[in-house]
C-alpha cells in the first residue's frame, strides 16, 4: 500500500526551538462538533533513532489507522525530533524531544480544542521504544525547554508497533571481542547495523567501553520502567522480524502481565519488520482492534 491523500489542516508547526534547528509537527484533525475537544493520539516515526521523518504517517497502513482515527473523532499529531548521529547527537535527546512534545500538546490544548485528559502515543519501532519510554516514566525524567518544564508528559495508553523494549536483549554489548567477531562473520550486515545503530544511540566506544554501554542501554530500555501504575499497552509485532525480533514484544508482554498493567499484544504470522504487507483486511481488523483498546482504557 502505497501513500494515501490525507489532508493535513495545519504543517510544519514548530514544537521547540533549538540552537541549530526547529523541531515541527503536522496536525491532523477530525471534523468535529462545534465545541467539542478533541482527544489525542500523538505519531513518533521510526527509522533506527537516526533517519525518518514525520510523513511515515502517510505511508503503508499507518495512513488507513490515521484515516481509522480522524473519522472516529481523534486529532493526530506526526512529530519529528533530533536524529541521532555518530557525532553530536545522541540518547537521551530524541526521547526529550518526544516528550517535550506531548507536553506541548498540554500547553497549547485550548488554542487548538484538545482534550488533554485523553491523549495517547504510537510509535513504530525506534519510535515505539521511545513512545514507550515517555509513556511508562515520570513526569520529572527527560526534561528539554524550558518553556515546557511547567507542563505534564501525561498520556493514557501507548500503542506500540514493533518496538525495541530491552536494548540489552536486542544490541548484546555484552559480547566479548571474539564473540563480536563470530557475529560480524554470521549476522554479517543485520549486525553492522545493530553495531552502527548502537554507536549512533549511545555515542560510545562499544567495543572499550562495555560495561557503560550495558548500563546505557538499560536505563533507555522501557521494561525497566514498567510498574503496578504503566499505562494500557496495545502492541503489534511480525513473527518473521529480523530487525526487532518478535522475542521483544515477549518480554514486553511477561513484564505486563507480571505487573497487571491491562495490555493486548497481536503477532501477525509471515510478517516481517513494518508489517509492509498486511492484507487489507487485517488493517481494517487491526483498526477496529485499536479503537476498541483505546475505548476500553481511555474512557472516552
Amino acid at each position: 500500500m502505497g501513500i494515501i491523500e490525507i489532508e493535513k489542516q495545519l504543517s510544519d508547526i514548530t514544537y521547540k526551538n533549538l540552537d541549530k534547528e526547529d523541531l515541527k509537527l503536522d496536525i491532523y484533525k477530525p471534523k468535529s462538533a462545534a465545541g467539542r475537544k478533541d482527544p489525542v493520539v500523538i505519531f513518533i516515526h521510526g527509522g533506527g533513532w537516526a533517519t525518518g521523518d514525520k510523513s511515515e504517517i502517510r505511508f503503508n497502513y499507518q495512513a488507513a489507522l490515521l484515516q481509522a482515527l480522524l473519522e472516529k473523532g481523534y486529532a493526530v499529531i506526526s512529530i519529528d525530533y533530533r536524529l541521532t548521529d555518530l557525532e553530536n547527537i545522541h540518547f537521551p535527546a530524541p526521547v526529550i524531544d518526544c516528550k517535550d512534545a506531548v507536553r506541548w500538546v498540554h500547553k497549547n490544548a485550548e488554542l487548538y480544542h484538545f482534550d488533554a485528559d485523553h491523549i495517547g502515543v504510537w510509535g513504530t519501532s525506534a519510535g515505539a521504544h521511545m513512545a514507550m519510554l515517555l509513556a511508562y516514566s515520570d513526569d520529572k525524567d527527560f526534561y528539554g525547554a524550558d518553556e515546557l518544564i511547567t507542563y505534564s508528559a501525561k498520556v493514557n495508553y501507548v500503542f506500540n508497533n514493533y518496538g525495541p523494549v530491552d536494548l540489552n536483549q536486542l544490541f548484546k554489548p555484552e559480547l566479548g571481542a571474539f564473540k563480536l567477531g563470530l557475529a560480524r562473520i554470521f549476522l554479517k550486515r543485520k549486525y553492522n547495523l545493530r553495531q552502527s545503530r548502537l554507536t549512533t544511540f549511545s555515542g560510545m566506544d562499544i567495543e572499550n567501553q562495555k560495561k557503560e554501554v550495558i548500563s546505557f542501554t538499560e536505563l533507555y530500555s522501557p521494561v525497566k520502567y514498567i510498574a503496578a501504575d504503566t499505562v494500557p499497552t496495545f502492541t503489534i509485532h511480525g513473527d518473521n522480524d529480523q530487525t526487532v525480533p518478535l522475542k521483544q514484544a515477549k518480554i514486553l508482554d511477561k513484564a505486563l502481565t507480571k505487573n497487571n498493567v491491562p495490555h493486548q499484544l497481536i503477532v501477525y504470522p509471515g510478517q516481517g519488520h513494518g508489517l509492509k504487507t498486511l492484507s487489507k483486511d487485517q488493517i481494517a481488523g487491526l483498526s477496529r482492534q485499536f479503537l476498541l483498546f483505546i475505548s476500553d482504557y481511555d474512557n472516552i
